[in-house]
């Protein structure tokens, strides 16, 4: 099968059966994790070299992670994965009040796993030890939350942006 006509052409001469919803369009869930494969490598490249761009890649990927989390139960590894990578990504794309939004509400499930809530907390809590880490002069003098707004304004505005 040729692809030569690019991706959409491809796509609409060979549909898939649907599986999920995903923002009005239907989704398999083996096109997904190719989705979420593919936004992870974007992320860890853009990362890698430095890109500021790369917390937006993370954003997508915790999306789609949120997504395949959705699509798979918890009594399947895929779905604890997808929870898990879901957390991690939104807090590599400084996505905190996100991040911590779905660990709520993924440590609320009384289905989940005594093994994913360990998880998702050590998740956040590593986060939380990295960013008073990195900002120990903020850390000592701010609470978590408020090292987590500079850092976050930081990261958007430069060093500048935190004198405005």
């Amino acid at each position: 099968m040729s692809t030569s006509d690019g991706p959409a052409s491809w796509a609409s001469k060979n549909p898939s059966p649907p599986f999920i919803s995903q923002r009005g369009s239907r989704v398999e869930t083996d096109a997904l994790n190719t989705l979420v494969s593919g936004a992870i490598w974007r992320a860890e490249q853009l990362e890698a070299h430095g890109i500021r761009f790369a917390s937006q890649a993370w954003a997508e990927v915790s999306s789609l992670e949120e997504e395949l989390a959705k699509a798979f139960p918890l009594s399947e590894s895929e779905g604890r994965i997808a929870r898990r990578g879901a957390v991690r990504a939104a807090l590599k794309a400084g996505e905190y009040a996100r991040a911590h939004a779905l660990a709520d509400g993924y440590l609320a499930d009384e289905a989940a796993p005594r093994s994913l809530k360990t998880a998702l907390r050590k998740i956040l809590q590593e986060d939380d030890q990295a960013i008073a880490g990195r900002f120990q002069h903020a850390a000592k003098h701010h609470t978590l939350r408020e090292a987590r707004d500079l850092a976050r304004r930081f990261r958007e505005g430069g060093a500048f942006g935190l004198a405005a």
